[in-house]
């Protein structure tokens, strides 16, 4: 009598346990203010912004890893040496892991009370939030740092910032840019360190393939001013018109301090994260806008990407209005190389959710558009123009980057011919592509991913080109629906717009 009665409470106990909510179990980093990004509210009904809270939590640990990035890589390669450089390329594979969960549905085979502890936060997500809000008050520095930066003298730390301004400076004294762009008279004009060129290996730095020291640019660089050439230097605006036209007022004004307009896109990109995103997801939204260490130093560093991701976020964003999407496309594609690698990704997901005529309406006007932009230019000296956005695919540059071609920068590997690392670029687009194609109805924000995936084989795999991918795909990922900023004007588009949301709130039977 008396065991059934201990074995009675005994179960009584354990049906207590089981149904007593997972939430109210003590962790050691369960703050109030925590319920701000991981909702207290595990219904069905709200199963949806869980599994949109769980994503963001592997966007931060993107962000973590590519931050971790930014550590001066000379602070622990002269004492790994060749398997230093196994540490960014780790944390740069580990940023594209963090992402791609982040694009991965949650499984749905889970039911009930086990689906509700499934998509509690977890002890490890609890401590992701609290160093992502660690490195937000970093970014507030940054952000301080930037806004200081912006209202003081002109400041360089890339070439393509100092000759895009250049650029705007010739065109309104009435020269063509492509043509008359010298780093010599640049040199002359602002501040410029040595290490904030583009070297080429030609003259002085020929038949080497190891990236010259400072104190060797610095000599060469002397050498040329007396010489009055730097064919040692690349000096051609290498991007399309719109990098610079947008630094015009600047230089109407004679003010060459041109960061501001990239504090501003960065602002505006988050200004629109906010406007789509659901309510539940706007503290996201605010935390890892300044926990974005990697894209907040394209941004102060004036780097032309930060523009061209505004630009494709909108593309994809508007993606169910023909002109909208259209027209921002062809707007990045006059800004950036970068943003071509999109071009196939757009067509696959405009033919696979509207049809094989929409995607050539949609190519066209884009096209027409990025043409029209740098029509004029062509005119006015079509070789010119040609060489200048070229000369990043075709002048002999050093190889560079946290990529595969870093193993060979620092010897773990040989150095391959160049064609070796084109092939290899190519091939990983072939595979993004073909992945793509697949999951392209499920998830179209997968393109912001798979479309700088391959730069990472290239012979230069700058991590600027990888920094801008994980907050679009939070963006589009946090999207409540199509922003209504624009009039639809595709009948193809209003067709099939319904189902596509449906597929997009389902599970992916591809597993992704």
């Amino acid at each position: 009598m008396m065991w059934s009665k201990a074995n009675g409470d005994m179960e009584q106990r354990s049906v207590l346990e089981q149904t007593t909510p997972s939430g109210t179990k003590k962790t050691w980093f369960n703050y109030r203010w925590m319920r701000y990004f991981f909702t207290e509210d595990v219904s069905p009904d709200n199963r949806r912004i869980i599994e949109l809270q769980r994503r963001a939590v592997w966007i931060a640990v993107a962000f973590i890893l590519q931050a971790l990035n930014e550590i001066d890589h000379n602070w622990y390669i002269p004492y790994l040496m060749s398997f230093g450089s196994l540490i960014p390329l780790a944390l740069m594979l580990g940023s594209f892991i963090a992402m791609w969960m982040a694009l991965r549905p949650a499984s749905s085979r889970l039911n009930g009370i086990e689906a509700e502890e499934k998509n509690q936060p977890r002890q490890w997500q609890r401590i992701v939030l609290l160093l992502t809000l660690i490195l937000s008050l970093f970014g507030l520095g940054v952000l301080g740092w930037s806004m200081i930066l912006s209202f003081s003298a002109p400041r360089f730390t890339n070439d393509g910032t100092s000759l895009d301004t250049n650029a705007a400076i010739l065109l309104l004294e009435g020269r063509n840019p492509y043509v008359d762009s010298n780093m010599l008279d640049l040199a002359r004009k602002f501040p410029i360190q040595p290490d904030w060129t583009t070297p080429l290996r030609t003259g002085q730095l020929a038949d080497r393939l190891q990236y010259p020291t400072i104190a060797e640019l610095q000599s060469v660089l002397d050498t040329d001013m007396k010489a009055g050439t730097a064919p040692e230097f690349e000096s051609k605006v290498s991007y399309p018109v719109l990098s610079f036209l947008t630094l015009v007022p600047f230089a109407l004004f004679k003010n060459y301090n041109v960061l501001p307009f990239y504090v501003l896109s960065y602002l505006v990109l988050v200004a629109v994260a906010w406007k789509v995103s659901r309510p539940e997801l706007r503290p996201w939204v605010l935390l890892l806008s300044m926990a974005n260490i990697p894209m907040w130093s394209s941004t102060v560093g004036g780097n032309l990407d930060v523009f061209s991701t505004l630009l494709i976020v909108m593309v994809w964003l508007l993606r169910d209005k023909r002109w909208a999407s259209s027209v921002f496309l062809g707007l990045a594609l006059a800004s950036k190389q970068t943003a071509w690698f999109f071009i196939p990704f757009y067509a696959i997901m405009v033919y696979r959710q509207y049809g094989f005529k929409e995607a050539i309406y949609r190519l066209l006007i884009a096209g027409g558009l990025g043409l029209a932009i740098n029509l004029p230019f062509i005119l006015w000296d079509a070789h010119a123009w040609l060489a200048g956005i070229m000369a990043p695919m075709a002048d002999p540059m050093f190889p560079l980057g946290v990529g595969m071609i870093n193993l060979s920068i620092t010897h773990l590997l040989p150095f391959f011919p160049s064609w070796v690392y084109a092939g290899l670029e190519a091939g990983a687009m072939m595979v993004s592509l073909a992945w793509y194609w697949r999951i392209s109805r499920e998830r179209p924000e997968a393109a912001m991913l798979f479309a700088v995936v391959p730069l990472f084989f290239a012979w230069r795999s700058l991590p600027s080109y990888f920094y801008c991918a994980a907050y679009p795909i939070f963006i589009l990922i946090s999207n409540k629906g199509t922003p209504d900023w624009f009039p639809a004007r595709s009948h193809s588009t209003a067709k099939v717009r319904k189902p596509t949301q449906k597929l997009r709130l389902s599970p992916s039977p591809m597993g992704l």
